[in-house]
């Protein structure tokens, strides 16, 4: 592991911008313009949107375009770092073995973005082991190190939906993963022709997802999933996405003609275990409630539930018929190359 870290300098420390005035009458025009920058500024203020909004005392995002319902606080942090981990200890790898072959990471000059980068986990390890690489992230709430991080990795907050905030070819590599909460099926031709977009020729674009339609043969197990399946889709969001991350990668509806197809280099699928079968199991069946926890002001509404305790009962029964009748979601990741042109 190799690279340094930086720390950003105070807000306080970093130099204002100020503006010549050529006027003869030069205090009357300065304060003009300081009480008018004053009144834009206020403006800008009343017309700025709430970032977040707190439901049952925990901090959710306020981006009224998007659909994504999970919180944007510590403890969602801490759930999103410890799925870091447990996908790493599953597949084997942070970066899929065929874009090593590939491209050159050990030499550097590369560009790396992963949208939807959330605390940053992935990027904060991947940026020390490619000290010689630039990495980016983008999200729309800032969860990433806000003071602390790698000297060679940078992020953007903004709203991935209005399209990616770069030049056409910036990147040599890409990565999105566990989005299947975030994007409606309708939005995600958008995203893979953004992505494509700002992938170089050449380039290899690597993306992992959930299946989260849970297979088992408990009947209690069976009624959740058949509900929250339903859930999902009054939404617009499609549980099974996983699965045809294949046929969405690889269709060029989104768009751009056949110069911009991807080609699958390597898939890999895992099971994951909810709650059995040993460590990586046991982690994830608390990464998973941890995620019902999360959703449960949208989920109690879609089961008509009003008492918070009835819906905890309700996912510990749902739990322990998990682990008992040994149930699994599929994890799916693909590596993608876009042509040399």
């Amino acid at each position: 592991m190799g690279g340094n870290i930086s720390r950003d300098p105070p807000t306080g420390s970093r130099k204002k911008s100020g503006f010549r005035n050529n006027s003869t009458t030069a205090s009357t025009t300065t304060t003009a313009v300081t009480t008018a920058s004053a009144n834009t500024e206020e403006k800008k203020v009343m017309m700025q949107k709430p970032t977040k909004r707190t439901i049952y005392g925990r901090a959710y995002h306020a981006n009224e375009d998007s659909t994504y319902m999970l919180p944007r606080d510590d403890r969602e942090v801490d759930r999103l770092h410890e799925e870091h981990f447990i996908t790493k200890e599953l597949l084997g790898f942070n970066i899929m073995s065929e874009a090593l072959k590939v491209i050159d990471f050990q030499t550097g000059g590369l560009d790396i973005l992963d949208v939807c980068c959330g605390p940053a986990t992935w990027l904060c390890e991947t940026s020390l082991e490619y000290p010689n690489c630039h990495f980016a992230g983008i999200d729309m709430c800032s969860l990433w190190p806000q003071v602390i991080r790698p000297v060679n990795l940078s992020f953007t907050e903004a709203d991935v939906l209005q399209g990616l905030p770069y030049p056409d070819k910036s990147f040599d590599f890409i990565q999105m993963r566990f989005v299947v909460l975030a994007f409606k099926s309708n939005e995600w031709p958008f995203i893979i022709s953004e992505i494509k977009r700002v992938l170089k020729d050449g380039g290899c674009f690597q993306c992992i997802e959930l299946d989260m339609r849970i297979t088992t043969s408990d009947t209690v197990a069976k009624s959740y999933t058949e509900a929250f399946e339903s859930f999902c889709a009054s939404f617009g969001l499609d549980a099974s996405i996983g699965a045809k991350l294949d046929l969405l990668l690889t269709n060029d509806d989104g768009g751009g003609g056949t110069e911009n197809e991807l080609r699958i280099l390597q898939s890999e699928y895992r099971e994951i275990p909810l709650g059995w079968g040993g460590p990586i199991g046991d982690a994830y069946i608390q990464t998973f409630q941890g995620a019902l926890d999360g959703l449960s002001p949208w989920l109690k509404q879609s089961l008509n539930i009003t008492d918070h305790q009835d819906y905890e009962s309700l996912m510990k029964k749902t739990t322990q018929a998990l682990i008992q009748s040994k149930s699994f979601m599929g994890l799916y990741a693909f590596l993608l190359q876009k042509p040399l042109n």
